[in-house]
């Protein structure tokens, strides 16, 4: 872990753009496309959850609570290094979470559409991926063009490929 840390330091020394993520909806290829690289900051460790529990409800999962008590203690060297957070409302615990860390860092909240196949589900999907998009170029100062996007979906689609392919192996 601790080689990790360096070298994520050392990229974030180098100018390196950092989006720190929370989950597998993430669309990464977003993040590729603006020249920046994510990292993932969902968190364990007991240590961190009492200084969560001093502002998150209890009762929420160990997760979120070692997640944000992370964060806001410093402990998270992904969090710390990340120039913003992009999170998904995957639950409710999460979303109150993003409350918190949005006073914290920049964090853009990707709603989820209320069911995978739902009438109007991908239009929805789709704006919310939109609306990503005008934020990361907002923030960062820049444009993402379709042509990085393009670049990054292909990319990402021969490493999901790759592992996929890997895992035959062992089949």
């Amino acid at each position: 872990r601790k080689k990790a840390f360096m070298n994520l330091k050392a990229l974030k020394e180098s100018g390196r753009r950092v989006v720190g993520t929370f989950c597998t909806y993430t669309p990464q290829e977003l993040v590729d496309a603006a020249d920046a690289t994510p990292v993932s900051l969902c968190a364990i460790g007991e240590d961190n959850i009492p200084p969560a529990e001093k502002t998150l409800p209890k009762n929420l999962c160990p997760l979120i609570k070692a997640s944000f008590g992370g964060a806001v203690t410093d402990r998270c060297p992904f969090f710390y290094f990340s120039d913003m957070v992009l999170a998904e409302t995957t639950c409710d615990g999460k979303k109150k979470m993003y409350e918190y860390l949005g006073k914290i860092k920049h964090t853009h909240v990707m709603q989820l559409p209320p069911g995978q196949f739902g009438e109007g589900a991908l239009a929805f999907w789709r704006s919310e991926v939109e609306a990503l998009r005008k934020d990361l170029e907002q923030f960062y100062g820049i444009e993402i063009s379709d042509e990085a996007i393009s670049r990054a979906i292909k990319l990402r689609n021969r490493e999901r490929k790759a592992i996929l392919d890997y895992y035959k192996v062992g089949a």
